[in-house]
């Protein structure tokens, strides 16, 4: 037991088996699975990271029982026969010989299945169901009573598989809006027949399957995951699953690990954006536990040791599942034991694990860990070039990580920031009402730039004449990008800002709100939309001018966090969309002049005064001092929004990238293979 955290670092008894610790790895979609299924040498690799880091019991992602009708992801795993068994031992193998207890997930998914990846292109359900766009259209028909058997028999079977590889415990994915789900929720199974039509018939899928699956693991623990809210009307309350609950552990459950949401109607609730506050899920987690009286697993928006500490103290669960936080720090239990919390990694919650995921060749990875997901990915050293002198220009997330990659692999690195202190980007991205998780990573990095051997310089301009007075081996330029230049009258006035100065905090001689004068920003991309938030929330009325549709508004924001920003902004009275408008020109009294258009023709034009005009119209590279570089012969490297605009995940992955190609200069030739 860790004398830090000694509720969390307790052994645990789940049925017959003794898991070492409450930490459990919650199963996540990683597309790294073979396109037949199969285990392959990246995913061992994946997995055997997470249980190297002390993580006490890992439940394998969702492992597809029927392949013809059921496959939710492109390299989604399956284990339908005794061919699959040798991949799968070998990941078991990898998990166990680290020291956790390895859990395999079993899942059909039903409506939820990729259309273009089963049969017919037609998913299968309790019912049928119609396209919204082509009523005509089944989009997933209903299941007859042979093919229902037929599928109760398949979790059977894949179980009876995963027990000669070797898995320790199974859980069944009843959550989400996956088959299970869909027979027991009215908002699927409107059946009226042994399998639907009332609270009774609609558990009769879920029961059946968890009484053929606990004959086929015997007295191995069987987990069952469920939406505790589906946050759906027509769907299940967190009342109706605490009634449900019980007759669910009764057919043989050992636990049940309690998720929330319906992925058809509500993914926010299921992967949610950073703006969900630490620890909400819990009192879902503590009624359902309260409810059956068997142990629960609570997952989701648990970043901290100290929250999932307080949370078995207080009987809110008694095991505590990871997933995004895992990706960023696999290490993260072994570390918590260790009492290191300031050395993890923190997940923010921003989601882009979930972009990286998207599409057929995508694959799960993390904004943070350039090396989740890619694991069999060396980590970088300097060889022959161990002392060499390199410089990163740029103290925001790109930079920090270069810096640090640098000094890990051996280089004296000198890492300098225009400003008097380090963040660049990420200070402007926390900033806005609802992101202030950023500041983890952002205090994570400074705390682990304090304790390298990376040489800071705040407050210096990097020139090519200063930085060639160190004969750099190389220098990695992460310095941003610049506003670009818009053809407006009166843009030099001192009534026009740049937005993104603002969020950075150079604001201090921004002018208090004035309740007659509004601020007008002009741009409806993300930066826009969260400084029209930033600025309400301190008093100011807010116009928003976009040039194009509302609907459009933040278009390339991260999708799950753009659908609750719009909703914000649309319900903030602060603020004042005018959509499809440009502005045209601003005077020295703050008075501008707007033109609005359909896109071919204009429709109105109007002035309005404001107390200021922001400018949010994006970004650009700024090429100076690369030319300049490269004029002197200096060999560079350019990452993040000094190469091209994009989200913090980019500009770290550029960062790993870079110090991984300078690194394989210093490192001879590959030796031949054996063979």
């Amino acid at each position: 037991m860790s004398q830090h955290y000694p509720h969390l670092f307790s052994s645990f008894q789940l049925g017959t088996l003794t898991l070492p610790n409450r930490v459990v790895m919650a199963p996540m979609s990683t597309n790294m699975g073979g396109l037949d299924g199969s285990v392959t040498p990246e995913l061992v690799a994946f997995y055997r990271a997470r249980a190297t880091g002390g993580t006490g019991m890992i439940i394998v992602e969702f492992c597809c029982v029927h392949r013809p009708t059921g496959r939710s992801e492109h390299r989604q795993l399956s284990l339908e026969t005794p061919q699959q068994i040798d991949g799968h031992k070998l990941l078991v193998d990898a998990i166990a010989s680290a020291g956790a207890v390895p859990c395999l997930q079993l899942q059909h998914g039903g409506p939820g299945v990729k259309r273009e990846l089963v049969q017919g292109g037609v998913a299968v359900g309790p019912c049928d169901i119609h396209s919204r766009r082509d009523p005509q259209k089944l989009t997933a028909r209903a299941l007859g009573d042979d093919e229902i058997e037929h599928l109760i028999e398949c979790f059977g079977t894949t179980a009876e598989l995963g027990v000669e590889a070797g898995y320790q415990a199974f859980e069944l994915h009843g959550a989400h809006g996956y088959l299970l789900t869909t027979f027991l929720t009215p908002y699927f199974n409107q059946r009226d027949d042994a399998w639907g039509g009332d609270e009774q018939r609609r558990l009769a899928f879920p029961t059946r399957v968890i009484k053929r699956v606990k004959a086929a693991i015997g007295d191995r623990p069987l987990i069952y995951r469920l939406s505790a809210d589906e946050f759906t009307d027509q769907g299940l309350s967190i009342d109706d699953m605490a009634r449900i609950a019980p007759h669910l552990a009764a057919a043989g459950l050992d636990a049940i690990h309690v998720s929330i949401g319906l992925g058809a109607t509500s993914f926010d609730k299921i992967v949610e954006p950073m703006s969900m506050p630490e620890g909400w899920r819990l009192p879902y987690a503590r009624r359902i536990r309260e409810a059956t009286g068997i142990p629960v697993i609570s997952v989701g928006q648990i970043r901290w040791p100290a929250t999932a500490e307080k949370a078995i103290a207080d009987g809110d669960a008694d095991l505590i599942a990871l997933g995004r936080p895992l990706l960023a720090d696999p290490a993260w239990a072994g570390k918590a034991r260790r009492g290191d919390t300031g050395l993890i990694r923190p997940c923010t919650s921003c989601n882009y694990c979930i972009t990286m995921s998207a599409g057929e060749h995508g694959k799960i990875g993390c904004a943070e860990n350039p090396l989740t997901g890619r694991e069999l990915m060396p980590i970088p050293d300097a060889g022959d070039l161990k002392g060499s002198r390199a410089v990163v220009v740029g103290g925001g997330p790109g930079g920090m990580a270069a810096a640090l990659m640098l000094d890990q692999a051996g280089f004296d690195t000198h890492l300098y920031e225009a400003r008097d202190s380090l963040g660049g980007g990420l200070v402007a991205s926390a900033a806005p009402p609802f992101k202030e998780k950023l500041l983890w990573y952002q205090d994570y990095l400074q705390r682990t730039l304090g304790a390298s051997g990376v040489e800071v310089h705040l407050g210096e301009t990097a020139t090519a004449e200063r930085l060639a007075t160190g004969a750099p081996r190389v220098v990695i330029l992460a310095h941003g990008g610049r506003a670009i230049p818009l053809p407006i009258a009166g843009i030099d006035s001192d009534r026009v800002l740049d937005a993104y100065e603002i969020l950075m905090g150079n604001g201090s001689q921004f002018p208090p709100p004035d309740a007659a004068l509004p601020i007008m920003i002009y741009g409806g991309g993300e930066t826009g939309c969260e400084t029209a938030e930033y600025l309400a929330e301190r008093g100011y009325q807010v116009i928003l001018v976009s040039r194009s549709p509302a609907k459009k508004l933040a278009r390339s924001a991260e999708a799950i966090y753009r659908m609750v920003l719009l909703e914000r902004l649309n319900n903030n009275p602060a603020i004042r969309i005018i959509d499809n408008s440009t502005v045209d020109s601003v005077d020295d009294h703050g008075l501008v002049t707007l033109t609005g258009s359909n896109g071919q023709q204009v429709i109105n034009q109007q002035s309005i005064a404001v107390l200021r005009l922001l400018i949010a119209q994006g970004r650009r590279p700024d090429p100076q001092l690369a030319n300049e570089l490269m004029a002197a012969g200096i060999p560079h490297l350019t990452i993040g929004d000094a190469r091209q605009g994009g989200r913090i995940g980019d500009a770290v992955h550029n960062a790993y990238s870079a110090v991984v190609s300078l690194c394989a200069a210093g490192n001879g030739g590959t030796p031949e293979l054996a063979c």
